[in-house]
């Protein structure tokens, strides 16, 4: 009511007691916990840049919405046990063995993650 979250049955409650909501309906209001798993968020999941609410994202440090957290390399899920980051680009932990063995180094992979990382910074024309 007016921007404040209430459980249904003491809001139901007041109805059935008063015969109608007015603005003196202050008791029984939902935690603020509780509230803030229905209201939005400021937090912006890193991959793609959007709202990333309580429900459906995955954190790691930063906010990630659960289909954003994939593996760069492969495009495979991956999940907070599952997965390494370098230079903060995710990785499979499989992925990124296997870049490894292929150059003996991950130096590669830094250089392509700065990449990266420079052409998400600059702005399209």
């Amino acid at each position: 009511m007016e921007g404040v979250l209430y459980c249904k049955l003491h809001f139901e409650q007041h109805f059935k007691e008063t015969g109608n909501f007015n603005k003196n309906f202050q008791s029984h209001k939902i935690t603020s916990k509780a509230a803030s798993m229905f209201s939005g968020t400021r937090e912006k999941c890193h991959a793609c840049g959007k709202t990333a609410y309580p429900l459906e994202k995955v954190m790691v440090g930063q906010s990630y919405h659960k289909s954003c957290f994939k593996c760069s390399h492969g495009g495979c899920p991956i999940s907070p046990s599952n997965y390494a980051a370098l230079e903060g680009i995710l990785y499979c932990k499989h992925h990124f063995s296997q870049l490894f063995k292929e150059k003996g180094s991950y130096n590669h992979l830094i250089k392509s993650a700065s990449i990266k990382r420079a052409a998400a910074s600059v702005p399209e024309a």
